[in-house]
């Protein structure tokens, strides 16, 4: 969703067209327009209701998916080129009479279809849309500006094509779409069969939204994104993040993250946590590399959670800070310094972790007793509590008596100054 909120060309073309429709209704005068400059005029509207959605629908889809790859400007300059080119080309060889916003959507559409067509399927998909075209002029070239419409795909898959073959060496970071999405899930395989199934069931039941692909000359590299954190607006937590086996070792995983970084910085976003482990695959560390480049953009290990995941396997998360956040003022702090203990949740990928669900409350601590009698009776083998630290001070004691132990805190997690403790409670011996 952040994505779409800093569309510009798109909706205002949306809008626009929408505004004429209700302000002018449809065109039916052919008299009406007698040269070119009556044609390019005749480009905001549209002969029937069903010619305007159609265009408008076209648009909307196709003009978010080229503006958030190419930005504002250029996806005004590339509407811009189709229409004056699109409409040049329809009047030399038809005459004045066509309206509508077709070249806008058709350049549009042919960008979107090609710019994420890998390079070794890009004859097979121009013949695809050359097929649809004929078609079109076959059965439709009296109610159509077909010549508009092929112009506009020539220069929009053009465009396209000039960007993924003949551009820059240098891999760019876009906005992962479904097309991406079984080159993302063969990546994350090479590392993690495990973390592909389960991102694979996430992304199609929840989406793309933060999640960006390394692409170069239509191959994808790598996977990337972020998610806003639940309970703190300007702290985000890194999704899967994986580069191709065949590209370690190039710098692609550091370029990878500097430009993800670049975006949370315009997001707002205070800090970054970055969750894994220390999975040990028969004596090698699976994400030592990535470890490495974590520490190398100078994220440091905040807590460690000993057998969280499994038996020889510790729940690790990375702090990292953002340079760039300037921070307001300091909110006022709590008076209230108790601790009621609603219930508890499997925590995920966990062995048999159970993690606290609290409410602030005056003073003292409550409801513990029952929390944990219900994580025996749940099998668990541990309990976790993350708590501000002012609430983790003011019960450190009543923690300690029901035999929790402090593990770590994530820094400035609440507010600056402000961290997030954990207590973990082992039950294996209890």
């Amino acid at each position: 969703m952040q994505d779409l909120r800093r569309l510009r060309v798109t909706p205002f073309l949306c809008l626009v067209i929408l505004w004429v429709w209700f302000q002018a209704g449809p065109l039916t005068d052919a008299a009406q327009r007698q040269n070119f400059q009556d044609s390019l005029g005749a480009v905001l509207r549209h002969g029937s209701l069903s010619h305007m959605l159609m265009n408008l629908g076209l648009i909307a889809v196709a003009g978010t998916v080229t503006e958030r790859d190419i930005g504002a400007l250029r996806s005004a300059g590339l509407a811009l080129a189709c229409v004056v080119l699109g409409s040049f080309a329809q009047f030399l060889i038809t005459g004045p009479d066509f309206l509508g916003m077709s070249a806008a959507a058709y350049g549009f559409l042919a960008y979107a279809i090609l710019h994420s067509t890998p390079t070794e399927k890009l004859v097979q998909t121009w013949v695809l849309i050359l097929m649809f075209l004929g078609l079109e002029v076959w059965f439709q070239s009296d109610q159509l500006a077909i010549y508009t419409h092929i112009t506009s795909i020539l220069i929009g898959g053009g465009y396209a094509m000039f960007g993924s073959l003949f551009g820059g060496k240098e891999p760019v970071l876009k906005p992962m779409q479904m097309t991406h999405l079984s080159a993302v899930i063969a990546i994350i395989d090479e590392t993690d069969d495990d973390d592909a199934r389960e991102a694979e069931s996430t992304l199609l039941e929840e989406g793309f939204d933060g999640m960006f692909v390394l692409q170069q000359r239509g191959q994808v590299l790598g996977v990337t994104g972020y998610y806003l954190d639940e309970q703190v607006p300007d702290i985000a937590w890194l999704s899967w993040t994986y580069l191709t086996k065949s590209h370690t070792g190039e710098g692609y995983g550091s370029q990878m993250m500097n430009n993800l970084l670049g975006k949370l910085k315009d997001q707002g976003v205070r800090k970054l946590f970055i969750a894994t482990s220390d999975y040990d695959d028969f004596g090698k560390q699976l994400y030592a590399d990535a470890h490495r480049m974590y520490e190398d953009f100078g994220a440091e290990v905040e807590l460690k959670i000993p057998q969280f995941h499994g038996t020889r396997e510790a729940k690790i998360i990375y702090g990292l800070n953002n340079p760039e956040f300037v921070p307001g003022p300091a909110e006022a702090a709590s008076q209230k310094t108790g601790l009621r203990i609603r219930d508890g949740a499997p925590e995920a990928e966990s062995d048999r972790v159970i993690g606290l669900v609290w409410r602030e409350t005056d003073e003292g601590l409550s409801g513990m007793e029952d929390a944990l009698q219900d994580a025996r009776r749940q099998y668990a083998k541990q309990v976790s509590l993350a708590v501000p630290s002012d609430l983790s001070k003011a019960n450190s004691d009543a923690l300690a008596a029901h035999g929790f132990e402090k593990t770590g805190a994530l820094k400035d997690y609440y507010a600056p100054g402000l961290h997030q403790d954990w207590w973990i409670c082992s039950l294996a011996n209890k």
